[in-house]
């Protein structure tokens, strides 16, 4: 590029030294007149020889019009075409875009040169090809020309598509690296920030009753389905774990629960699907939780993925497991709730006070029922502030009190799992007494 930069100059050069002496006639000019004649046809030469020996395409166009006037015969192949058939044809009808020429051109006029510009083209087939260009400004006979080099990067374009299906851009952005051949083990950032985990309940027996090929199918249409809603929401996917997902939100906690919102009625839709072709609905569990995480990638140098390690993380699996327990949809810790902007635009309740397995504090934890049956949802509304006043007189020990409000809240709506769990609480505990210390935690001795 640089030796084809250098001929263009001296050929710009040459053209200006023949109009200088065209200007006059006695025998010296005359003389100097031939020799720049001369001189110009040897470097013009020089340069189609070092074009068209180049390895790349290789095109020269007006500066005025676009018209091509010279391609190399590596040209042709690239663009699906004979060579010599493109003199004559405006190179803007290859690129795909129209405003990349213009765009190139006033670039090219502002700082002399262009490097490394990548560009999509057309082919004769129809088929878009990449390029890395290069921009040249020249003079080709007394014309202002444009000379463009063309280096197929289709391939590699290709491979880092593919790469980002196994390692996400804003999983690279976030480590602030640029392509995946910049990750390094070991790399990672800490902050604050919310982890999803999410899961198919009873996955285990739906795998049992299919084929091997049945559950790869029933896997990938769950994730294509919910996985988009992760994106949609500022968060990127970590790992996925069978049919778990594992994901991170690093801006809000807002945008962890309105994915897990979306994902609900995903899982909704596509129980519309499933049971139109006479298969069984599914159901999952959605469990978040806020908290300093540290995203990195582990490994060794021969096998690496990415991961999110800290007990936040731990815990938000846990939270998914109790879904399970609770009977619901989607649990929050009261971490996340603490940090939503406006609480009050989601339909959510508070669950319990839980003490789970491995930790010696027990935290608040809260339904979000926004993607509940419409029905559902409403009754969960109407009857929440008496639900949470249940509750508050369960945790004061005042068990029949509970037990009554509890009653009434499953009068209006007897699906009420949470509901029944507690009264079967409040019930057996009246009965029973309370033993020394008791503060109304629930210990959960399994994961």
């Amino acid at each position: 590029r640089r030796q084809v930069a250098a001929l263009g100059k001296e050929k710009a050069d040459l053209e200006l030294l023949l109009e200088m002496t065209t200007e006059h006639s006695d025998s010296v000019e005359e003389e100097l007149h031939s020799k720049a004649k001369h001189a110009l046809c040897e470097s013009e030469q020089r340069l189609r020889l070092i074009v068209e020996a180049t390895p790349s395409p290789i095109v020269i166009s007006h500066r005025s019009d676009g018209v091509i006037v010279y391609a190399n015969r590596m040209t042709g192949p690239l663009l699906g075409l004979p060579t010599e058939s493109l003199s004559g044809r405006k190179i803007a009808d290859f690129y795909t875009h129209p405003g990349d020429e213009q765009w190139m051109l006033a670039e090219l006029a502002r700082q002399g040169e262009i490097d490394h510009h990548e560009v999509q083209l057309n082919t004769a087939s129809g088929r878009k090809v990449w390029v890395d260009a290069s921009l040249r400004e020249l003079v080709l006979n007394n014309e202002p020309s444009v000379l463009s080099a063309w280096h197929d990067i289709t391939h590699l374009k290709e491979m880092n598509q593919a790469s980002l299906r196994f390692v996400p851009q804003e999983y690279l952005s976030f480590l602030e690296n640029q392509s995946i051949t910049d990750i390094h083990l070991g790399d990672h950032i800490s902050d604050e920030m919310t982890v999803m985990f999410s899961d198919i309940r009873g996955f285990t027996t739906l795998a049992e009753s299919m084929t091997p090929k049945e559950n790869f199918a029933f896997v990938n249409g769950y994730l294509g389905r919910v996985s988009p809603m992760v994106r949609e929401h500022g968060g990127f996917i970590v790992k996925y774990m069978g049919d778990g997902v594992m994901a991170v939100f690093p801006r809000r906690a807002d945008d962890a629960v309105q994915a897990g919102i979306a994902k609900l009625q995903r899982v909704q839709e596509y129980n519309q699907h499933r049971q139109a072709s006479g298969r069984a609905p599914i159901q999952i569990g959605i469990g978040v939780n806020t908290g300093y995480i540290m995203v990195d990638v582990i490994g060794e140098l021969g096998r690496m993925q990415s991961d999110a390690l800290s007990d936040a993380v731990n815990l938000s699996a846990r939270l998914e497991g109790l879904t399970k327990f609770y009977g619901v949809s989607f649990i929050i810790a009261d971490v996340t709730y603490n940090r939503l902007v406006a609480p009050d635009r989601y339909s959510i309740r508070f669950l319990d006070r839980v003490q789970v397995k491995g930790k010696t504090r027990s935290l608040n934890l809260y339904e979000v029922f926004d993607a509940d049956p419409p029905a559902q949802r409403l009754l969960k509304r109407e009857t929440r502030e008496e639900f949470e006043g249940a509750l508050r007189l369960y945790y004061a020990q005042d068990f029949e009190a509970a037990q009554t409000k509890l009653f009434s809240v499953l009068q209006r709506n007897p699906k009420d799992k949470v509901a029944w769990h507690h009264l079967v609480q409040a019930t057996r505990l009246a009965e029973q007494g309370t033993i020394a210390g008791w503060t109304g935690v629930t210990v959960m001795n399994e994961k």
